[in-house]
């Protein structure tokens, strides 16, 4: 017997040995490849011999000027369960002249000042930046490379940005989050190396940015001066601006629902402009500012000075996209008879003046320029920013290069989230996001602007993957590789071991586009509607809804098995496989048009089951506006948005069905 324990030790021993050397090895060949990177998308990783047994860091000799990193790099540390004691591995971070190779771009100062060196030898880690926010994405790297390691590749990281600006756009004007929700996604583009939050504050829907000479057309939890100073000083202490953005043109169809303010309008001789955005409820007058009215000039001088004053960042962006240009009687009894071109770059010159004051940059979506190329040379080229909005996946650099020859400073703006898509980015976006990094970056533009539109559309927490793959083009898409992406996103946000997995089944689901038109049809709520309904679905509509909802359940079962293994951020992954439900729902709910009235009479089990699933949706999704919108919000009953609304979509349903059930 004892001899037996004795062999089992010895056994067990040898074991531990050979799994302790197993390990060695392969982080001494991991060591000695020098094209393995130990974390994707870095620049540049020279191995060296070796590696550095990990159980925790000891933060040392950090000069004054990283206190503030200091303090945000231990954060980090915790949220991963990363120990900081005194028998850790010593961290050492400074501020250094790192020598980069060279960087071939007008912008190289800048993309320098952004990059770090990460140092691993076998008794130390040295993180090291031109200046802080360099430490600061080197840190970011570092919490990624350490995460769940028990040895480090010997090697050293030079690392820094494709592009210098790297930005995210989000929709406040259309239905406002709060002040958690914005903090939380300020820490994961600050955590993806994203340097530039731009806020749309007004459109047709709504004014986000407080004035007190407007409250009637304001949002009720418009963005007063001392919230905006919170979220603007949590952004700049992980090296974020803020831009803010005031339509100064066209989409102002808010002021029509106010009576005392629906002069300052541009008029139309028709009841509604050949353009669709264009149309208001009130006959004569379009969405657009009237250059002549008096109010325009006041109401935008105010909201430029008020945006001026709450976001310090040097730069403010006027809108002037999608402006329908019309007959308007006031106009032409101030200006005479001006050509559309003419009054469009008038109004645009008056703006610059305004919003220029105190020296800020005036930025401006670049479609109607395009559109009025007579213009163009009026515009001033210094101190004006394009941003270059294409939301195709097929998008040119014609644009661009138009605007760049000119002069122009330009930003590159896809979309991850747009008309008329539906629940979730799809392949449409992903590919024109990454089409127009390699556009940003081949043509050396200053940056990129991601915009996330009408809030609306989806549930929040479901746009993490989308911003993370906006982000890694952002910053590394000149080393792209779609599986190292998944295989580094999931591991880092979901704790997930098996992030190929992820991203194969993930990317399964946003490659099923089923966008508007498909959408509010497969959510019929009337009887028109449920006609409507089952005549697409005996077609080639219902077909392709038949193939997708195979593949979307094959979906659903993979994500239920992946998500056993989910380590963090449990309450995302379960908006993200929600999500994936909803899909599954909507697509099953046109399919059952065609068996809810048999023979004229309801099948009253089916419309059970289909309200059954319908109230769980709408509990996800009222759960989604609780968390990151603000109670009472009236947009969750949707004043102005129906057409593109998720949850107005699913109450509809709802009630119809519980009609149907009533009646009989």
């Amino acid at each position: 017997m004892l001899s037996r324990l004795k062999n089992n030790r010895q056994c067990r021993l040898v074991g531990i040995i050979a799994v302790a050397a197993a390990v060695l090895i392969t982080c001494s060949s991991l060591a000695s490849d020098s094209t393995v990177k130990p974390i994707p998308f870095v620049k540049q990783w020279s191995a060296t011999a070796g590696s550095l047994p990990f159980t925790g860091v000891q933060i040392v000799d950090v000069e004054p000027a990283l206190s503030r990193e200091v303090v945000l790099l231990k954060d980090l540390l915790a949220e991963r369960g990363i120990a900081i004691n005194d028998k850790g591995v010593p961290l050492y971070l400074r501020i250094a002249q790192i020598d980069f190779p060279a960087i071939k771009s007008k912008h190289c100062e800048s993309l320098a000042s952004q990059g770090y060196r990460i140092l691993i030898d076998k008794n130390a880690i040295t993180l090291e930046g031109r200046t802080p926010q360099g430490v600061f994405y080197g840190m970011q790297t570092l919490v990624m490379l350490l995460d769940g390691k028990e040895f480090l590749p010997c090697g050293e990281i030079i690392d820094w940005p494709d592009l210098a600006v790297r930005g995210v756009m989000v929709d406040t004007a259309r239905a406002n989050e709060n002040l958690d929700y914005y903090k939380r996604v300020v820490d994961f583009c600050a955590h993806h190396k994203i340097n530039r939050l731009h806020m749309h504050l007004t459109d047709d829907e709504n004014a986000c940015l407080y004035h007190e000479d407007f409250t009637q057309i304001m949002h009720p939890n418009a963005w007063k001066a001392e919230q905006i100073a919170k979220l603007v000083d949590y952004a700049q202490k992980r090296h974020i601006d803020i831009v803010p953005e005031i339509e100064s043109l066209g989409h102002a169809r808010l002021f029509v629902r106010h009576p005392q303010y629906k002069d300052i309008l541009h008029q139309t001789t028709v009841d509604k402009p050949a353009k669709s955005w264009a149309g208001t409820s009130v006959p004569g007058f379009t969405n657009v500012l009237c250059p002549a009215s008096p109010i325009t000039v006041e109401y935008l001088d105010k909201m430029y000075a008020r945006a001026a004053k709450n976001f310090p960042f040097p730069e403010t962006h006027i809108g002037y996209d999608e402006v329908d240009t019309t007959v308007c009687a006031r106009c032409k009894a101030k200006f005479g008879d001006i050509s559309h071109s003419q009054w469009l770059v008038q109004h645009l010159l008056r703006c610059y003046e305004l919003a220029s004051r105190d020296g800020r940059k005036v930025a401006l979506w670049g479609d109607m320029l395009l559109n009025h190329r007579d213009i163009i040379d009026r515009v001033p080229r210094k101190g004006t920013v394009i941003y270059d909005w294409h939301y195709r996946p097929d998008t040119t650099d014609e644009s661009v290069k138009f605007f760049t020859g000119l002069g122009f400073e330009v930003i590159a703006c896809p979309a991850l989230v747009c008309h008329p898509h539906m629940v979730a980015p799809s392949d449409y976006n992903y590919k024109n996001i990454q089409r127009f990094a390699q556009i940003a970056r081949d043509n050396d533009l200053t940056g990129i602007d991601t915009t996330i539109w009408t809030p609306v559309r989806y549930m929040s927490d479901v746009l993490w993957p989308g911003i993370a793959y906006a982000a890694a083009h952002s910053w590394a898409g000149s080393t792209w590789d779609e599986t190292a992406f998944y295989r580094q996103f999931a591991g880092d946000f979901y704790g997930l071991p098996d992030g190929e997995r992820f991203g194969k089944t993930w990317s399964g689901f946003y490659h099923m586009r089923w966008w508007l038109d498909k959408f509010q049809v497969s959510c019929w709520h009337d009887e028109k509607g449920l006609l409507a309904a089952q005549e697409k679905a005996a077609g080639s509509w219902g077909a392709e809804a038949r193939r997708q909802l195979k593949e979307l359940q094959r979906i659903q079962s993979e994500l239920k098995e992946i998500g056993k293994d989910v380590r963090r951020n449990d309450l995302p992954w379960r908006t993200l496989v929600r999500s994936v439900d909803v899909g599954v729902y909507v697509r099953q709910h046109l399919l059952a048009s065609e068996k809810a009235k048999p023979d004229g009479k309801w099948d009253l089990e089916l419309i059970r089951e289909l309200d059954k699933v319908c109230l769980e949706q709408i509990n996800w999704i009222e759960e989604d506006w609780a968390r990151n919108r603000f109670a009472g919000d009236p947009y969750m009953d949707d004043l102005n948005n129906t057409r593109q609304h998720l949850l107005d979509s699913y109450r509809k349903m709802h009630v119809f069905h519980k009609s149907i059930l009533g009646n009989n």
